[in-house]
């Protein structure tokens, strides 16, 4: 901390009443020694010449002490100075010297006042004692030339006390203050009305790049001149920034504070720095995140959408386009997220050459992606479009195969009145429609497509509320056991009693709801609820095997198998009278295939459904084995019609034969086919000859097969 010019003339001040005041005491002393010496009466003199000799020698050998002892001597000397001496007023000069001097050394923690009393208490012992002899006559002028002085004394005594104390009080403050600055990690400097620095500490020196003799002055973002800056600067309620440029060539950020000094006699301001360069850098990059997308490196969503608020505000036509990739979720389960993320990349990099310079392309997230086209009328937006699908579709290597890039691509053009919100929703609005027509193609938005979003949007909002609210019913079909002609089981059919519409089957919803994502808690409801009527018939005498349709999203839920364990234990159901039924697309699914497996080796049963109408494989039969494989009904409904769908059904039947596992025919309608599957060795069967699918209450009695 350099040195405070303000607080100097206090300082001085000080330093040379010190220096009066022990100079006189001494003078004063001395002179009161001589005189006891020289014109003092009798050997009392002597006495008292030694006592006033070991009273300095204390000053001189003790400079800070001040005892009992010293002030006791004191009393003894000036009250039997009055004896020996012609007048009091020597003695009186030796109390004006022990106690002012007493009151400048005395410091704020001795007690001043009391040590003061026995030099006083003795003078006017003794003076009295001296007028009381007759030494001289009473008279007013007499007491007037003693008392007076002894009244100025104590006044100017208790002033130099209390203001020795006050500025030893304010010296201590200083130093405190001064260590806490000089410590602080935050620059302090204290300008005059000029703007020069009266007082600085070492941190504010390197903060602001002054020279290591001279300081600078203390720059704003209007100047180089804080104190002189018309902008508000010194009297801002929040810090301003500033940029320095430091001795090694660098760049700083300085978060500057400065506030006028009030109730003082000058004007002055205290600046404060605060090295802010870190913390710059940090919302610089965060910003830039923020403005970029990570992965892609186009721009985020929330800057896109801010560019397109700007877009519109100019008043000219706005193309926007949403693009959606087609098939990216299966490029990411099959080939892995590294993989997903690569395609994800190889799009961007492909979008921002079509568009080249004349639109912005962002990512908003996902494998979705927007193209903003300032200026681009129908035509034009349609013709980007085009171009941007083209550069898309051509081959990609790096899968380890070749594969093109599929998206569906919606066009909305801006016209009056029309906000970010609303062009976005139109273009994801055309976007969706181009994609539910198969993809790979460019659709521009039309007001009824949005009455027909608008409908879906009601459809998975009513299908939300009928799986919260208990809209959705089980209805179970019987599984028939060939061999023996009685229920053996009965597989769970879900359906939705959907207010104004009636009964809805799952072909009308299973779609949405796999859409949305409602098949994870619909389709724990199924299987909660279809465990629950197994063991309820179980309590009925009736061993009635429960089979629930599980979808691939379901499996590839790492909840999933948590939930199922949840539901055994909570019904009590044995893990084998619970058969899990999945079709061949699970095997197109890691995720899924990996949950199945986890599932089997509970106990639970796996069923294959449709088997031979998908993704058919005997290397999949071999490495992932199913406990029951299902022929589906197509095979099933023609079996009358040619020779060969019965040779394929009897295969199925023997390879599931092979496998160990056991078959069951879907669709079952007439008695002959029931009596072809029973002599071709199926196991089981399902279809309307056996039962139609109902609510649990109206199972009145065991279907069976008839005769």
């Amino acid at each position: 901390m350099v040195d405070d010019p303000l607080s100097s003339p206090g300082r001085s001040g000080l330093h040379w009443i010190r220096l009066l005041t022990e100079a006189y005491s001494w003078i004063s002393s001395v002179a009161f020694l001589v005189q006891l010496l020289l014109i003092g009466i009798g050997p009392g003199r002597l006495v008292l010449a030694a006592l006033v000799s070991s009273v300095l020698v204390s000053w001189v050998l003790w400079p800070k002490r001040d005892t009992w002892l010293v002030a006791l001597v004191e009393c003894a000397v000036v009250h039997g100075a009055v004896f020996v001496l012609p007048t009091p007023q020597p003695a009186l000069g030796f109390v004006f010297a022990v106690t002012v001097r007493r009151a400048l050394r005395g410091g704020r923690h001795e007690r001043f006042p009391l040590r003061a009393l026995p030099a006083l208490l003795g003078f006017l012992t003794g003076f009295t004692a001296w007028v009381s002899v007759g030494s001289a006559a009473v008279t007013g002028p007499v007491v007037a030339s003693v008392a007076m002085p002894l009244v100025g004394l104590g006044v100017v005594a208790m002033a130099l006390h209390e203001a020795v104390r006050s500025a030893t009080l304010v010296q201590d403050a200083h130093r405190t203050v001064e260590a806490v600055v000089r410590a602080s990690p935050v620059g302090h400097v204290l300008l005059d009305a000029e703007g020069a620095p009266r007082l600085h500490n070492d941190r504010a020196r390197e903060l602001l790049a002054w020279p290591a003799r001279e300081p600078g002055r203390v720059p704003c973002p209007h100047g180089p001149d804080i104190t002189a800056c018309t902008r508000g600067c010194r009297s801002a309620d929040d810090a301003v920034e500033v940029r320095v440029t430091r001795a090694d060539g660098s760049t700083g950020v300085l978060a500057v504070h400065a506030v006028p000094v009030q109730d003082v006699s000058e004007q002055h301001t205290l600046v404060t720095a605060l090295d802010v360069s870190k913390r710059r850098e940090l919302e610089d990059a965060l910003r830039a995140r923020a403005e970029r997308d990570e992965l892609t490196g186009l721009a985020g969503r929330t800057h896109f959408l801010h560019q397109v608020d700007g877009a519109l505000l100019a008043g000219e036509a706005v193309g926007l386009l949403v693009i959606d990739l087609d098939g990216f979720k299966e490029v990411n389960d099959a080939e892995g997220h590294e993989a997903g993320d690569w395609y994800l990349v190889s799009a961007a990099e492909r979008i921002g050459r079509a568009v080249g310079p004349v639109a912005t392309a962002a990512r908003l997230g996902g494998d979705e992606f927007a193209v903003l086209a300032p200026g681009h009328d129908v035509r034009e937006s349609a013709r980007l479009a085009t171009r941007i699908l083209s550069e898309l579709a051509r081959p990609l290597t790096g899968l380890g195969h070749e594969t093109v890039i599929r998206a569906s691509v919606g066009i909305a053009v801006s016209s009056a009145g029309v906000g970010t919100a609303d062009l976005l929703r139109d273009a994801d609005t055309a976007m969706y429609v181009a994609k539910r027509e198969g993809g790979g193609r460019i659709r521009l938005f039309r007001p009824e497509m949005g009455e027909r979003v608008l409908a879906r949007q009601r459809d998975k909002a009513d299908l939300r509320t009928a799986v919260s609210d208990g809209q959705l019913v089980l209805h179970y079909q019987p599984i028939v056991d060939l061999a023996t002609s009685a229920a053996a089981g009965a597989e769970a059919l879900v359906r939705w009693q959907r207010p104004g519409h009636g009964l809805l089957g799952p072909g009308e919803f299973i779609g949405l709801a796999e859409e949305t994502g409602l098949i994870v808690p619909l389709g724990n409801k199924v299987l909660a609820g279809a465990c629950e009527q197994a063991m309820r018939w179980r309590e009925q005498g009736r061993e009635l095997g429960v089979t629930v349709n599980v979808s691939t999203r379901q499996l590839s839920a790492a909840a999933f198998l948590p939930s199922l364990d949840r539901v055994l234990k909570t019904t009590g159901l044995p893990p084998e009278r619970l058969t899990i039924e999945v079709t061949e697309s699970v095997w197109a699914d890691g995720a899924a295939m990996r949950g199945l497996m986890e599932v089997r080796e509970t106990g639970v049963r796996v069923a294959l459904d449709d088997f031979g109408t998908g993704y058919s494989s005997l290397s999949y039969l071999q490495r992932y084995p199913f406990d029951v494989v299902k022929i589906d009904r197509s095979f099933t409904g023609a079996l009358s019609e040619t020779s060969r769908t019965a040779g394929v059904v009897r295969c199925i039947i023997d390879l599931a034969e092979v496998l160990g596992a056991h078959t069951v025919a879907e669709g079952i309608e007439t008695q002959a086919q029931a009596d072809w599957l029973r002599n071709a060795g199926c196991a089981y069967a399902q279809g309307y000859l056996f039962g139609r699918p109902d609510l649990a209450e109206n199972w009145t009695a065991q279907p069976s097969v008839p005769h």
